[in-house]
């Protein structure tokens, strides 16, 4: 077992990685009533084609498996286990996203038995066709339901327009038609191949010993007799750098109209550490450009152009990365003419280094006040570990940004070759 002491915020990070492959990592938290424990393996719904262990060939899987397992591994030959673990003074729970899914629990007592319970529930898979069957309709009418929120529409609609083939246009939870294709074989053989311990990490943090937690675990997986597998072989995604349609809108029965201004940008081919502090430096270039002190945002507010649905998402993956702005409005032309000449005031003149550091101060702020989550560290020490990173070390990214990188950062990302004007407008309009 090692450990890290950071003390700059004076946490420290306890780590040992088992002999079966499964990364174990601790962060006690003295005098805290609650406990927070994820088990997160790096499988989302991107991985649909893969080389299970020992083949030759790539097999593809419908799109939702990934979302499809989460469900069904709370469900056991005896029945699920949520009463279990409330019964243990626990609330279990767990999510998909784009590239892991994660299954955590919060305890305020019964800690060891709780971990235990958690690593019992992921490790023993039961999937029957009968039980796949039923859950079709369970998760039928959950897409179901999103489908017909205009929010979830219309991002999906925009990444329709930006992607030609990358899976990241396709809903996490897959299609209606997709997961009435799903069997049981899917299943296992996604388990087999992405739920080995050494695609997987346990974080744990509470008021826990690190020395005697990481024992009970090992002690658990030593039982299970698995060594570390070889990597996981993924298949590339042949995506072009150009957007799959500029312009893109759909008639809904809605109140007010909605729009979205997306942004392709290449996948990235820089380092680990260089991909999260670009994140960052986007963030803090949107804040500063867009945030609701500025002058653009108060304008357009007085203006009726904008509201406080207002927002912006950027993400930055290994295999794929956009920015999206979104607003409700039927102003849908002076909303994309104001965004572009704010991006392009910026991208030409840079940003004031006094307005840089309020910004970054605020968002060190936001990190350390973070801290006193358990749920906060947990999740995102988990996102950061699979993206090689230490959640600890944004402390130092976050200082080493400067003005220069934030401007340098936009100019390298924003080309308005690549861009997508996505509209859900008024069915009568």
């Amino acid at each position: 077992m090692s450990n890290q002491y950071y003390e700059q915020i004076d946490e420290t990070v306890f780590e040992e990685t088992l002999d079966n492959g499964l990364k174990v990592v601790v962060i006690p938290k003295a005098g805290f009533s609650k406990t927070y424990v994820t088990y997160t393996t790096n499988f989302g719904s991107l991985d649909h084609t893969f080389k299970p262990h020992g083949k030759d060939n790539y097999v593809t899987v419908p799109d939702g498996v990934a979302h499809f397992l989460e469900h069904k591994l709370f469900e056991k030959e005896e029945g699920d286990v949520f009463t279990s673990f409330a019964e243990n003074d626990a609330q279990v729970n767990a999510f998909t996203t784009f590239d892991r899914t994660s299954y955590l629990f919060s305890a305020t007592g019964n800690v060891n038995d709780n971990i235990l319970r958690l690593l019992n529930m992921i490790e023993s898979p039961y999937f029957t066709e009968k039980t796949v069957e039923k859950e079709k309709g369970i998760i039928a009418e959950e897409i179901k339901m999103y489908q017909e929120q205009p929010n979830y529409k219309l991002m999906f609609q925009t990444l329709g327009a930006l992607y030609h083939n990358h899976p990241v246009q396709v809903d996490i939870a897959g299609s209606v038609d997709s997961i009435y294709n799903i069997t049981a074989e899917d299943l296992y053989l996604s388990y087999e191949t992405f739920y080995h311990p050494a695609n997987m990490v346990l974080i744990i943090v509470g008021d826990v010993t690190p020395e005697d937690t990481i024992e009970l675990v090992r002690e658990h997986e030593a039982k299970r007799n698995m060594k570390e597998m070889p990597p996981i072989k993924r298949q590339l995604i042949d995506e072009p750098t150009s957007v799959h349609r500029s312009y893109v809108e759909t008639k809904m029965d809605i109140v007010q109209e909605k729009s979205m201004i997306a942004f392709k940008f290449e996948p990235n081919t820089i380092s680990d550490k260089m991909r999260v502090k670009n994140d960052m430096e986007m963030m803090i270039a949107l804040d500063l450009m867009l945030g609701e002190q500025t002058d653009f945002y108060q304008t357009l507010l007085e203006e009726d152009v904008i509201d406080d649905t207002f927002g912006y998402q950027f993400a930055n993956e290994m295999t794929y990365s956009y920015l999206i702005l979104a607003v409700t409005t039927n102003h849908h032309e002076t909303f994309k003419e104001a965004i572009f000449n704010e991006l392009k005031q910026h991208i030409h003149e840079g940003f004031n280094y006094d307005e840089l550091e309020r910004v970054r101060k605020q968002t060190l702020g936001e990190i350390i006040s973070s801290l006193n989550s358990p749920e906060y560290i947990a999740n995102q020490y988990t996102k950061f570990y699979f993206e090689g990173v230490e959640l600890f070390e944004l402390v130092d990214i976050l200082e080493s940004i400067t003005v220069d990188s934030v401007q340098q950062t936009l100019k390298s990302l924003i080309d308005f070759n690549h861009t997508v004007e996505s509209r859900l407008v008024k069915q009568n309009g």
